[in-house]
């Protein structure tokens, strides 16, 4: 009788304990980008990069950074829109290098996605380089995704380049 009564006890009791309403919470993010296969993964281009890929041959390269609008807001960090989240990166980035340019910056939609694009170039150590940055702005994120090249190989990749950025999907 005993063994009987502590079945019940340890199978009510915690039926009684958790009377708090459980809610369904996700963690991590999910999202995808449309990559030519002639460029491979990497883990060196940038730290707090979701995701890198290079060609070293052809000195294509494309990372991509993500912010959640959750935490952008956290910290006092508010948007009106990807042309606001991008526009102090295109300020700064290089801000020193010789001969730079920022080209104005479009918008656009993509994939349900509202997009805000520009170009930097630079020289640097005699070298002149271009990149396409892109502002994606998703319901949940702002993300910046950078692809560039020297000189050199820029007239080649920039429609990939285009694409790349045009392709992401959270």
């Amino acid at each position: 009788m005993r063994s009987l009564f502590f079945v019940l006890i340890i199978g009510i009791l915690p039926n009684k304990l958790s009377g708090q309403k459980m809610i369904s919470r996700e963690g991590g993010h999910c999202f995808s980008l449309s990559v030519p296969d002639y460029m491979v993964k990497t883990y060196k281009l940038n730290n707090v990069a979701s995701l890198q890929y290079q060609n070293i041959r052809r000195e294509a390269y494309v990372i991509v950074i993500e912010d959640p609008k959750e935490q952008l807001d956290e910290i006092g960090m508010h948007f009106t829109g990807p042309e606001d989240f991008i526009s102090g990166f295109l300020k700064e980035y290089k801000g020193d290098a010789a001969e730079r340019s920022v080209s104005s910056t479009s918008t656009f939609d993509a994939r349900s996605n509202r997009l805000a694009q520009a170009t930097i170039n630079w020289t640097e150590d005699e070298n002149q380089f271009h990149m396409l940055v892109t502002a994606v702005e998703t319901r949940t994120h702002y993300y910046k995704i950078l692809c560039w090249s020297v000189n050199e190989h820029w007239e080649e990749l920039k429609d990939d380049f285009e694409k790349i950025a045009s392709s992401l999907k959270d």
